[in-house]
């Protein structure tokens, strides 16, 4: 258990960002691969595996002895650049922008419930009773006192737990807080797409409705997409509703108009 004292100025201090990068996500993808358990991981598992089956024999047994159980990624540059580009390269756009999307929901978090609350709800392995955040992270207990220097939040798709990273390997020098953001299985296995994610979304929902979910990216309400899509509004509103009742948008009413915006799933659909 690390118990992380944090000042006054440290909790006005405390930032969220996207991502560490993608040799970050790489070094925490090395001990996911390596797990043999029936999780939202194990598509993607299968694809890497058909990847490294592709390659030629020395390199990909080299690959294998390398990846295995990590409480601790060894720096944010690191990272096996074979396994990274089987890995997580061809994923890479899907995986940046659900961990974005992940950033700004804690945004809006803090924004209806505080810092306070989105302590309390990044992980089940991370708490906070004020002015202690604890961590979970293996058997030895410390403490470590921030005394003012802030705290960096950072979302991550493949660390198996929350990881504390100190100002050496923190971002921009800052020590470095790492929640995982496990997504559910359907949003997973639109994550694994990859490149052929896009022809594969216009050939699963049709042209229409994949432009209609592609309008959505900016908010707008029924009439507002059918102007962009020069289609006619009972087409949109159609075409609307079978993507919020699939999960993939949601209306809300804003200054008394209707206004449809996408989900996660439904970003994360659209890489």
């Amino acid at each position: 258990m690390v118990s992380l004292r944090l000042t006054f100025e440290d909790l006005s201090r405390i930032r969220f960002i996207g991502t560490l990068g993608a040799e970050f996500e790489t070094r925490c993808a090395e001990a996911r691969f390596a797990e043999s358990q029936q999780d939202v991981f194990v598509e993607w598992r299968r694809k890497v595996k058909r990847r490294l089956r592709a390659m030629g024999p020395v390199e990909a047994s080299a690959i294998n002895s390398r990846t295995g159980p990590r409480s601790l990624p060894h720096s944010s540059a690191g990272g096996d650049r074979s396994f990274h580009a089987m890995a997580v390269e061809p994923f890479w756009a899907q995986i940046q922008n659900y961990l974005e999307l992940a950033r700004e929901v804690c945004g809006r978090a803090i924004v209806s419930g505080g810092v306070e609350s989105v302590l309390n709800n990044l992980h089940p392995a991370i708490s906070w009773e004020a002015p202690v955040l604890r961590v979970n992270q293996g058997p030895h207990d410390r403490e470590i006192e921030l005394t003012g220097k802030g705290l960096v939040l950072a979302p991550s798709l493949f660390a198996v737990n929350p990881l504390l990273l100190d100002s050496s390997t923190g971002w921009q020098g800052t020590p470095t807080l790492v929640y995982t953001v496990v997504p559910d299985s359907d949003t997973a296995s639109t994550l694994w797409q990859g490149a052929e994610g896009g022809s594969a979304l216009s050939e699963l929902l049709g042209h229409t409705r994949a432009s209609v979910l592609e309008s959505v990216r900016v908010p707008g309400s029924t009439g507002e997409i059918s102007r962009r899509l020069h289609i006619s509004n009972p087409s949109a509103s159609k075409h609307v509703g079978v993507l919020r009742r699939s999960g993939f948008v949601t209306t809300e009413r804003k200054n008394n108009a209707t206004v449809h915006r996408l989900t996660l799933l439904g970003e994360a659909v659209l890489g």
